[in-house]
């Protein structure tokens, strides 16, 4: 089995034509796995990603299957970083899992769970929403052998609210409108009748369809409901999930992938749903709605859902999908209901595999540590910043943070390792030079700081900072004692290196010429 690693979008999107293949043809394939949606989240959400493409020999023409991925760094109390694993989608995607074509499932599907396992670093992987065929399932798990991993269901049970979002609810749509109807209770089946025709008559209430013209208005309409309803219990995420969906949200629009009906009272709009569109496997999918929690003349929220199911038998579609969750109201359309099993694959040790890294996570590394320190929490902090130069010892910003860790805490014999490493490996890093003159300053390497002085002006010839450095190391230089040389950079000759009686000369010159400038510009 031949597996390629894919993280650019150009070859992503080179791919494409294989995709939709592969999604055409697979069973267990739904919205959340189609090319488009998965393009779109992962250009407007920033994350590690990238897709394991599978074809049976690398000669083949097109692949046969496709596992969407996306790794994220994390911090334990007690190993430190460690690495995890997500399917793509997870993070917006009511459900996740891989793609195949049907005749390759048994072949490709453990291919693709070794290859995870062999050459990637990870301690944990977070299989969440995960709606996929049981006999795919077990093909996907097995090569995590019980004696190296654990596996621990997720539990989506919110007993707060009394809802289980594992479930997930959807109706098998007949192909006419009676038909649905006689699957529901007598007096479901009148209720709905009796209202639509009064929406149909347009008397006081009516349900649009969103268009080109007026789909950021309702949906902008749709989200301050949702808001209003939502924010006490989202709190700070409010901002980000409203953000989220309306990018995501008006990308389906433009690209003909969202229905938003929005029922009206009068000229006043009450409620709206976004439903997404997928017209290759034939399905609506409920994504989100709100409402106005202040109108109680007509059940808006049920009629939109009734509304929302004719149409949807009137286009041909096979399924109405209420994706996760089995709120009560749900189960007056006759769904059926199937459950997510998802779970979390674990190292028992708890270490990433192989005992290394994945170095795509060192941003992310550098922000903890960064924070750590912020935080006054110094031990947090040295322990990611060890994990970090050990992960990429030639990086020289990372170098550099570390050095002015030890340096602000005291550590300047150790600043001063850390900081002549970070200028051996990015010498035009000014403030690695500043931060490694102080260093040096304070373990009485004068003639050495004066040198990184020196470097610091080749950089910044008017930096204030190192002048006055300067001045301090000058009354405690000691003639005669060579300064030394801590960095490979290679050291110009005696005559090129900058006096700092000159420098002063200079930046006084500058100060002067800055200040006459200003004047004459009054």
């Amino acid at each position: 089995m031949y597996i390629r690693v894919i993280d650019d979008f150009g070859e992503f999107a080179a791919v494409r034509g294989d995709w939709d293949a592969v999604y055409a043809a697979d069973p267990d394939a739904q919205f959340f796995l189609s090319w488009q949606w998965l393009f779109d989240w992962l250009t407007c959400h920033k994350t590690v990603w990238f897709v394991l493409a599978a074809k049976r020999d690398e000669s083949d023409e097109a692949y046969a299957a496709f596992l969407p991925m996306r790794m994220r760094t994390q911090y334990d109390e007690k190993f430190g970083f460690f690495n995890q694993l997500h399917f793509a989608g997870d993070g917006f995607s009511d459900y996740t899992g891989i793609l195949t074509r049907p005749e390759f499932e048994a072949e490709v599907v453990p291919a693709l769970a070794e290859f995870v396992k062999r050459k990637f670093h990870w301690a944990r992987f977070t299989m969440d929403n995960l709606l996929m065929s049981e006999p795919r399932r077990r093909l996907f798990l097995e090569p995590f052998d019980k004696v190296r991993f654990s596996q621990t269901d997720i539990d989506y049970r919110d007993s707060r609210h009394r809802v289980d979002n594992s479930l997930c609810l959807a109706i098998d749509l007949p192909e006419d409108w009676d038909s649905y109807l006689a699957t529901l209770s007598a007096n479901n089946r009148q209720k709905i009748r009796r209202l639509l025709r009064k929406v149909d008559a347009a008397e006081d209430c009516r349900i649009t369809l969103a268009t080109p013209a007026t789909f950021e208005r309702d949906l902008r309409m749709l989200l301050h409901f949702w808001r209003i309803k939502w924010e006490s219990r989202k709190g700070q995420r409010t901002e980000s999930i409203l953000g989220r969906n309306f990018v995501m949200l008006m990308r389906c629009a433009r690209q003909g992938r969202l229905m938003l009906p929005v029922f009206w009272h009068g000229d006043r709009p009450v409620a709206a749903l976004a439903l997404l569109v997928d017209p290759i496997k034939k399905s609506l999918l409920f994504f989100i709605t709100g409402r106005d929690e202040t109108y109680s003349e007509m059940p808006a929220g049920y009629l939109l859902q009734a509304f929302s199911i004719r149409e949807a038998i009137a286009g041909g579609y096979s399924t109405y999908d209420f994706l996760k969750g089995d709120e009560p109201y749900k189960y007056l359309f006759a769904p059926k209901s199937r459950r997510l099993r998802a779970l979390n694959v674990t190292t028992r040790s708890g270490r990433n595999l192989g005992g290394e890294l994945d170095p795509r996570g060192l941003p992310a590394m550098i922000q903890a540590a960064l924070d750590f320190e912020r935080d006054g929490q110094e031990v947090e902090a040295e322990r990611c910043y060890r994990q970090i130069v050990e992960l990429a010892p030639k990086d020289g910003l990372a170098l550099y943070r570390f050095g002015r860790f030890l340096a602000k805490r005291g550590d300047h014999a150790g600043a001063r390792t850390w900081l002549t490493r970070s200028v051996e490996a990015a010498p035009l890093g000014e403030n690695a030079w500043l931060w490694l003159a102080r260093s040096l300053q304070a373990v009485g390497e004068t003639n050495a700081a004066l040198e990184a002085c020196g470097e610091l002006l080749k950089l910044q010839p008017h930096n204030e900072v190192a002048t006055k450095l300067i001045l301090e190391l000058n009354a405690h230089r000691k003639p005669g004692i060579a300064a030394l040389s801590v960095w490979p950079v290679k050291r110009p000759p005696r005559e090129a290196m900058l006096d700092p009686n000159q420098v002063l000369q200079q930046l006084a010159a500058h100060r002067s010429s800055s200040s006459l400038g200003s004047k004459t510009k009054r």
